[in-house]
């Protein structure tokens, strides 16, 4: 159960017991024992962290996605999983490479799959964990558990803050974008409400602030494709992420690398690719920034031999 909901359940309980106090006062007996138990409740109530770090995250939904209580869409819940656990994974290698004190990209890749582990009802919903860790990461945990708050916050603020919207679009990985482009049209083609909770962060969201998120996310992601193309490494900046390649007519071309290729290829791409002839795996994303003029911007994910 999530910590919002812990808190409301409490609260709710403490409420129905003062109610039934009110009508028992005049039997000692009873009275005390609702007593004792208000108190009981407020003690776990106070007990409650304000913060906690828990790899867990819960969506409820409604309309098309559900059948009441009883059930979910399987093809629903397939659909929306996969740009989740994209939005999650992506989330998760900012906060660990973009802190203060950088620790880095990770020497070897580090499973971060999210496994389906409940099925949360009021309405109906999916809840996902991160299972496995890296035990020689202190701090895996932890950067796991904002990961999906930062998510949450992110699907909310799209909805809800016109004002800042200009500022996530250029904040946020073009991936990410794509990832939730994907996640909200999946909600908005079932009618869904959307409620979701990791930690102490819950956020509620209306059909149509759904449909308003979606809207807006769709004008700035018109497209997004994969190619390959020939040329030249000329070289990768891994404190900055970022990489510069000339293409076979000499023009350069420069972008981002994927968050999921750690360091030990990235090594092995400078050691083998440096000022070589190489074939690149690049995907495309072609932004509409608030300007109105299309931008196409370029993320590294495979390099191989010609």
């Amino acid at each position: 159960m999530s910590l919002h909901n812990r808190r409301q359940n409490i609260k709710a309980e403490i409420i129905d017991t003062e109610r039934l106090l009110e009508m028992v006062r005049s039997h000692p007996l009873m009275a005390d024992s609702l007593q004792e138990k208000i108190e009981m409740l407020n003690d776990e109530l106070s007990k409650i962290p304000d913060i906690i770090h828990e790899p867990v995250m819960q969506f409820l939904f409604s309309g098309n996605a559900v059948y009441g209580s009883d059930g979910i869409k399987s093809t629903f819940v397939s659909k929306i999983t996969q740009p989740v656990q994209g939005l999650v994974q992506t989330q998760l290698a900012i906060n660990k490479y973009g802190k203060v004190g950088k620790r880095g990209r990770t020497k070897k890749k580090v499973k971060n799959d999210l496994y389906l582990t409940g099925l949360p009802k009021g309405s109906f919903g999916i809840e996902l964990t991160r299972i496995d860790y890296d035990e020689h990461d202190l701090y895996d945990l932890v950067d796991t558990s904002e990961a999906m708050k930062d998510v949450i916050n992110l699907i909310k603020n799209t909805a809800l803050e016109e004002d800042l919207f200009s500022e996530i679009i250029e904040k946020t990985p073009k991936r990410n974008l794509s990832n939730l482009k994907k996640f909200l049209q999946e909600v908005v083609n079932e009618n869904s409400i959307l409620k979701m909770d990791s930690g102490e962060v819950h956020v509620e969201l209306s059909n149509e602030q759904v449909n308003k998120a979606y809207r807006r996310i769709s004008t700035v992601i018109e497209n997004e494709d994969e190619i390959i193309i020939e040329g030249v490494l000329r070289g990768m900046l891994l404190d900055s992420n970022k990489f510069e390649i000339l293409d076979t007519e000499g023009k350069p071309i420069s972008g981002y690398i994927n968050n999921e290729l750690d360091e030990e290829t990235l090594i092995e791409y400078d050691r083998l690719y440096l000022n070589q002839n190489c074939k690149i795996h690049l995907r495309v994303y072609y932004i509409n920034y608030a300007s109105k003029q299309e931008k196409i911007e370029y993320e590294l994910l495979e390099i191989e031999r010609v």
